[in-house]
């Protein structure tokens, strides 16, 4: 009887170190060099979506007017002559921006009459091209090539 109870521990000490000699790992360091590798692509995958992410941004700012800019027309209309003679805000360029965005993000907030016409200007002018990133104050006062030496001008 003891030497089949010891038969069968022997038995099950081999089945079971057979089976962890085929299903565990092939090295002591295995583990640790899948999880280093898994650690590097997931970093390289995170740059990736930071870029595409940074990329929209910039995109999706271009087509749409800053939260900046809605901030100051609220403050505007509040210290604007109640006739509305003058109007003032503070326009934000980010980098890719084209000159037909920013002539429609003046004429919606009031500063210039039309947007094509300013920016038929600066095309004529050859300052399309030529615009610098930067927040700028300015106001309805200001004529057309005021506002185009105003956003050409490099701080």
């Amino acid at each position: 009887m003891l030497r089949d109870i010891f038969r069968s521990a022997g038995i099950g000490c081999l089945l079971a170190g057979g089976i962890l000699y085929f299903v565990g790992p092939t090295s002591t360091g295995g583990p640790q060099v899948n999880e280093a590798g898994k650690i590097k692509a997931l970093e390289q995958e995170l740059e990736a979506v930071k870029r595409e992410l940074a990329t929209a941004q910039r995109t999706s700012s271009v087509d749409q007017p800053t939260n900046t800019q809605k901030d100051t027309s609220a403050k505007d209309a509040a210290t604007s002559p109640t006739d509305g003679q003058m109007t003032k805000t503070i326009l934000t360029i980010e980098p890719g921006a084209v000159s037909t965005k920013i002539s429609s993000r003046l004429e919606r907030a009031g500063i210039i009459q039309s947007a094509a016409e300013f920016d038929r200007y600066l095309q004529e002018k050859g300052l399309s091209g030529r615009i610098q990133v930067g927040e700028y104050e300015v106001d309805s006062t200001m004529d057309l090539k005021t506002l185009a030496s105003i956003i050409t001008k490099a701080k």
